[in-house]
């Protein structure tokens, strides 16, 4: 996407969101305290469960050194960055008039000493609707937090199933090598 068109498709959609009021909401991710939902030795990988916000539980996959994180309800994408990465231990949590829409969590990559940091905005799953990473920001760059709420806030027009996962343009490498449902 050309980065002369995303800043409009941004605020077209900020605006399409209405004037529903929005606030931010904080949950601490403590991998040690979620319960482990599967384990597969082989591969190294570990499913888990966690505590999330009003209600909504956090299901973080871990395999080969790489995490995807969904929200709400779990489904069988595996959203995340090319090289190694981990996850932050912060949740912000996005609500409006109509409850929990979105989140913004940070992930540290790192791989063969190079290192970045990005913000993944998701869309928040329901039953019969999983949610998925609605777009991604390098953590570098000026006014990222921001940016990554202006993400988030698509949420009620973005469509898991058809819209292609938001990069925004000038992302590091490590960043930009996102791999997300509709890539």
């Amino acid at each position: 996407m050309s980065p002369r068109l995303l800043l409009p498709i941004l605020v077209a959609a900020m605006a399409a969101c209405g004037p529903a009021s929005a606030e931010s909401f904080y949950t601490k991710l403590d991998l040690d305290a979620c319960t482990v939902l599967s384990m597969d030795e082989e591969v190294g990988g570990v499913e888990l469960l966690c505590p999330g916000y009003g209600g909504f539980d956090v299901y973080v996959s871990d395999f080969d050194a790489r995490m995807s994180v969904d929200y709400g309800v779990t489904d069988d994408r595996f959203e995340t960055f090319a090289a190694f990465n981990s996850v932050g231990t912060t949740i912000e949590w996005l609500t409006d008039d109509n409850g929990v829409q979105a989140t913004v969590l940070r992930f540290f990559i790192d791989v063969d000493g190079r290192k970045a940091q990005a913000l993944v905005a998701s869309k928040v799953g329901y039953r019969g609707e999983p949610g998925c990473v609605i777009g991604v920001v390098d953590a570098a760059m000026d006014q990222a937090n921001g940016v990554a709420r202006g993400l988030a806030a698509m949420s009620q027009v973005f469509d898991c199933t058809t819209d292609r996962v938001v990069i925004v343009p000038g992302a590091n490498e490590l960043v930009a090598q996102f791999s997300g449902a509709n890539q």
